[in-house]
């Protein structure tokens, strides 16, 4: 199992490179299709740390509650 503070620090590693139009676009998906995006962090995240599948689930879980919170689109009044 990785650590959680392993897996705050990817997340901070691919947000840096992320740009603002995927950041807003993650934000603003409905938890029930995050696991669509799954598919391409498992493939990453195999290939540059030897890692299985439910790495590549928790990082892409942790980028969108993170984006939830940073950069969803909301309404103003």
């Amino acid at each position: 199992m990785t650590s959680p503070s392993k897996i705050d620090q990817i997340v901070q590693d691919i947000l840096a490179d992320m740009p603002l139009k995927e950041k807003a676009a993650i934000a603003n998906l409905d938890e029930d299709k995050v696991p669509y995006l799954q598919y391409a962090f498992d493939i990453c995240v195999r290939n540059q740390l030897g890692k299985g599948d439910e790495m590549g689930k928790d990082v892409m879980h942790r980028i969108w509650e993170v984006l939830q919170e940073t950069h969803r689109v909301r309404c103003v009044k």
